[in-house]
């Protein structure tokens, strides 16, 4: 290997290493906007996504950008509404006078259907947590659980859907299901996930049954509303890195040292390079730095900055064109039911009720209704 070789070679090595330091955090969003299902022969449950981790990278879209996670609490917000309303009845003391009009007639009976006191959940918080899944992956999970003879419900039993992967189709139905806390760990020794049979009203063999409900056209997963918002929601993510890199970097500006004599051995070059990073970049990374080393002035690189005109117009273009993609991706009315204010639009009371009934109409009311049919399904209320 030649000196020049040589030079590019630790370069290379050095800005490698650095970018994944700083990005690694980013690598993780890319994702497509439709995830592979894929079934394959050694495994017993079915791939969500190329590398079965895609509902993971929903969940952490969520952190990723700002105006998506405050869409995604709105929605599920507004999906979950204030709580249970039982025949008129949203609690023991409203439901005293109306017990008579209840399918609950008791107060063990109505404690029974809303505090769920055999889980870990209340009914309104099983409910709450199924909109928070619906409107993030498009699906959600839970499990009913019967008594030893199958004549009652025993209790209601929250799953994180990310945490759930549904087997291979059999006589054409989904029998059952895996559950695992952390999918990440499955190429690991001893990775082993529970099963839970699906919900069949014939089966009087497995006490816990599992309910999938989903969205889209996925054979096997939900497809979540926003989809078609994913690429701009990675974007927005990136710009925040931008920005971000740029303000930490900000009152260190990047500088170029040139070594015009080579070092003695590697061992040379990892101490002045280290010394370099201590002295210049400090406990937070926050400069920037290219190092050379040549045999000379005549054999050092040229390095020159290439400088984008108008990258501040690009900026602002870029992140008012993301908001809106994201907003139509949520099929959002109006930004201002997430607290976004518009230029040029005041944002009165009356448009505000206007989007907000269209909004509930059109999209939230199909989602808060999926809710409900499963609350009947669940009860027979």
């Amino acid at each position: 290997m030649g000196k020049l070789d040589e030079i590019r070679a630790l370069l290379g090595a050095k800005l490698k290493e650095k970018k994944s330091e700083t990005f690694s955090f980013g690598s993780a969003y890319n994702i497509s906007e439709v995830p592979k299902i894929i079934e394959k022969k050694n495994k017993d449950w079915v791939y969500w996504g190329e590398d079965n981790l895609y509902p993971l990278k929903l969940k952490d879209m969520k952190t990723a950008s700002a105006i998506h996670n405050a869409i995604v609490k709105t929605k599920t917000k507004l999906t979950a509404g204030d709580g249970l309303l039982i025949n008129g009845a949203t609690n023991e003391q409203t439901s005293k006078a109306n017990y008579q009009a209840l399918d609950v007639k008791t107060k063990a009976a109505f404690d029974y259907v809303t505090k769920n006191e055999q889980g870990d959940m209340s009914l309104d918080e099983i409910m709450r947590n199924l909109a928070n899944d619906l409107q993030t992956y498009g699906c959600y999970a839970y499990s009913r659980v019967y008594n030893n003879d199958f004549t009652k419900q025993y209790k209601i039993k929250y799953y994180p859907v990310f945490k759930i992967r549904a087997a291979k189709k059999e006589d054409g139905r989904i029998k059952k299901y895996y559950f695992h806390e952390d999918w990440t760990q499955e190429k690991q020794r001893g990775f082993e996930p529970s099963v839970i049979f699906a919900y069949d009203k014939n089966d009087k063999e497995n006490y816990e049954q599992l309910v999938f409900r989903k969205i889209g056209d996925l054979e096997y997963y939900g497809e979540p509303s926003y989809s078609g918002a994913l690429t701009w929601i990675q974007t927005d993510f990136q710009m925040g890195l931008f920005h971000l890199s740029n303000i930490t970097n900000g009152m260190n500006p990047g500088m170029h040292f040139s070594f015009y004599k080579l070092p003695s051995s590697e061992d040379d070059k990892e101490r002045i390079l280290e010394d370099l990073q201590r002295t210049y970049m400090g406990a937070q990374q926050a400069g920037r730095f290219i190092t050379t080393f040549s045999n000379g002035k005549e054999l050092a690189p040229d390095i020159k900055a290439i400088e984008t005109s108008n990258l501040d117009k690009q900026l602002i273009t870029l992140a008012e064109l993301c908001d809106k993609k994201i907003l139509s991706g949520h099929q959002l009315t109006s930004p201002l039911l997430v607290g976004i204010s518009v230029s040029g639009q005041l944002g009165g009371n009356t448009e505000l009720q206007i989007a907000y009934q269209i909004f509930d109409n059109v999209i939230i009311g199909s989602d808060r209704n999926m809710l409900d049919k499963d609350l009947q399904f669940i009860y027979g209320l």
